[in-house]
């Protein structure tokens, strides 16, 4: 039987949960996603498969930024990497909203309330060529057509090179709505722990 030396036992029995690393780079590859390059134990620098649940950002070389990798063992095929956002950069959500923020700028999110849904900078756009776009205090439309069912209110002038008389109206719309409930949670299967609650129960009734 051969025995490891304390540091590299120590280190696996650490990969067995979670490590915390600091961010180094990182890169996207074929057919392997993307690849955290993070400051290993010791001097040792690591590398592992980034965690991607489709909400992700990529910050620049060296970002003062934690890492932190789960696995089973010191093997870094086996481990995934969740990164975290600097603690400095960090929005402060108010209470009871959330949403999603720049990665390096707390200032610029789209931030859920109850009331609002507020991307709170005034330079986004929508679409590949940018169909929808606002820049500062200008508003852009590159679309080849434009229907508004209501009111078209316009406080200042109009310029236009044609005016021509006739309504349309726009097409339905479909919004994402939310997956429906499921039955009795588990398709009637008793979880462990009504198992366990159901013991107790007939226990406690031979006691009385």
């Amino acid at each position: 039987m051969s025995y490891q030396p304390y540091r590299p036992a120590r280190k696996d029995m650490s990969d067995c949960t979670a490590e915390k690393h600091c961010f180094v780079k990182q890169e996207y590859v074929k057919s392997a996603g993307s690849i955290v390059k993070v400051l290993g134990t010791d001097t040792e620098d690591e590398e592992a498969c980034v965690v991607n649940n489709g909400s992700s950002f990529n910050l620049k070389k060296d970002t003062d930024a934690e890492v932190f990798l789960l696995g089973a063992a010191s093997d870094t095929q086996l481990k995934q990497a969740m990164l975290s956002i600097p603690k400095d950069k960090q929005r402060r959500w108010q209470e009871g909203d959330g949403g999603v923020q720049h990665p390096t700028d707390p200032e610029f999110a789209l931030d859920f309330s109850d009331h609002i849904a507020h991307v709170t900078q005034n330079k986004f756009g929508v679409g590949k060529d940018g169909e929808f776009e606002v820049k500062g205090k200008e508003g852009y439309f590159r679309v080849t057509k434009l229907i508004v069912d209501g009111e078209l209110i316009v406080n200042k002038r109009i310029k236009t090179p044609q005016v021509v008389v006739g309504s349309e109206p726009p097409p339905g719309f479909k919004g994402n709505t939310q997956m429906a409930e499921s039955g009795s949670g588990g398709g009637g299967t008793p979880t462990m722990a009504a198992v366990q609650l159901d013991l107790f129960s007939a226990q406690l009734e031979m006691a009385l």
